[in-house]
């Protein structure tokens, strides 16, 4: 019954597929080898389920039966396996002859519109990570650090901000270069971020500069264990190559209790509070409860 207009059927770039009750293929235009990569004669006999991406087998199994209840569809999208391996995306329209107990189908292959989606998809997620991290350290950027602190200091609970300064940074940085500073900083920053928790944030802010606030920090024993854990993240050397470098930082660190004071004021006292324990000779941190 096919076979008739089979050539006409033939020069579209879709495929018309012909299931039967047990969804074997009895029939597939030409399309379907553009589609699919199998020959239509490679198909005849078989399942679609056989074809049909794992991940898309329940849904197409609850779809097949609401057609063979007479249930037309029309854009109904799933996955099939290519004969060589890759994934194509197919939208179907489909309905079932009860006359002839077969379903007649529609494929249409619109793998390369959603692979110019998924690309979009992901230069959006690219640039949105980008507007709110620190390109090199891959850390929260400042305007990050800024939206999550203030919504933090909504909150009656307690709250620690760190500010934290490489020492002698700038003297690695001139006598090495800005690439191995950037895989210092790089490295110094990692070691900083997992001394935090999940309520915890902490960014670059600049140069050598880091803030870090802690939630849930209400005393000076806990803030004072806190800071000196950033200490110790820091104390083994960084090798960079076949050089090794000891990075030690001054921390200055306040602790707020609802009522909060506005986060610019915070920052100001642990950034005067990292100033003060710079002065020291060795790595240094002054905490203070405001």
């Amino acid at each position: 019954m096919f076979e008739a207009l089979g050539h006409y059927m033939d020069l579209l770039m879709d495929a018309i597929c012909v299931v039967n009750a047990e969804s074997e293929f009895i029939y597939i235009s030409a399309g379907g080898e553009r589609i699919f990569g199998y020959k239509p004669q490679e198909m005849v006999g078989h399942s679609i389920f056989e074809f049909v991406h794992p991940d898309d087998q329940a849904k197409t199994r609850t779809i097949v039966a609401e057609i063979m209840e007479g249930d037309a569809k029309t854009d109904f999208e799933n996955r099939y396996l290519r004969k060589d391996g890759s994934i194509a995306y197919i939208v179907w329209s489909a309905r079932f002859s009860a006359d002839d107990n077969i379903r007649i189908a529609v494929a249409r292959d619109v793998s390369a519109q959603r692979a110019i989606e998924q690309e979009r998809e992901r230069l959006v997620e690219q640039l949105q990570h980008r507007a709110h991290h620190d390109l090199l350290t891959g850390l929260p950027n400042r305007g990050h650090f800024y939206r999550h602190a203030e919504l933090l200091l909504q909150d009656d609970a307690p709250v620690a901000i760190a500010y934290i300064d490489l020492n002698n940074f700038k003297e690695v940085n001139d006598q090495y270069g800005h690439a191995m500073g950037d895989d210092i900083l790089r490295a110094a920053a990692l070691r900083l971020q997992r001394q935090t928790r999940s309520d915890d944030t902490i960014a670059r802010i600049g140069g050598d500069e880091f803030v870090a606030l802690f939630a849930n920090v209400g005393s000076e024993v806990s803030a004072e264990a806190i800071v000196e854990k950033l200490q110790e993240s820091l104390a083994n050397p960084i090798q960079v190559g076949e050089l090794s470098f000891v990075i030690t930082a001054s921390i200055g660190c306040v602790i707020s209790r609802a009522p909060h004071p506005q986060l610019e004021n915070l920052l100001q006292h642990a950034d005067t509070l990292m100033y003060r324990a710079k002065q020291n000779d060795k790595p240094s941190s002054l905490i203070r409860l405001l």
